[in-house]
């Protein structure tokens, strides 16, 4: 059964590490949902958090591949509903200030007012869907999502892990 999974994959810190990575999933015409990469602690180290709808055959396919790519030091796969998932919204807005402060109030989102309207939120990939339904009473001018980043929440119990 297909079911939204996370991969976590710590890679050198080079140019075209994520080339050959996502062309991992290319070669099997595999849509990727979300990606996203940023520094970690290590010097000369990445991250990359991709997220797939895959099977456990799949899911487990994937990750020995993508594992076997020279610059890939670890693999870690989880079902998302094993891991504290957050994505940023940035959206650039012009409308009624005040309704706006309503409606941002209601997500817990920031509204920074600096010649233009522009609306920060933090939360579940579902809120920001729902947050930009919402905001479409308004006039749209640019949206920006950053697409998932996550961690495995404390247990781990339904991680399978590659490498390291």
């Amino acid at each position: 059964m297909k079911k939204e999974r996370v991969f976590f994959i710590t890679v050198a810190d080079k140019p075209g590490v994520l080339f050959k990575i996502t062309n991992v999933f290319r070669r099997r015409n595999f849509n990727i949902e979300s990606v996203t990469v940023g520094k970690t602690l290590a010097k000369d180290e990445s991250q990359i958090i991709i997220t797939i709808n895959a099977d456990d055959e799949e899911a487990d396919s994937f990750a020995r591949m993508v594992k076997k790519l020279i610059d890939v030091y670890e693999v870690v796969e989880a079902p998302k509903d094993s891991c504290y998932v957050q994505e940023l919204l940035l959206a650039k807005l012009e409308g009624d200030p005040d309704r706006l402060q309503n409606v941002a109030k209601n997500y817990g989102a920031q509204l920074i007012k600096n010649g233009s309207l522009i609306l920060k939120y933090v939360g579940e990939p579902a809120n920001v869907e729902e947050l930009i339904n919402d905001l479409s009473q308004f006039k749209i001018i640019h949206i920006s999502r950053t697409g998932i980043t996550a961690v495995v929440k404390e247990d781990g119990k339904d991680i399978l892990r590659f490498g390291r």
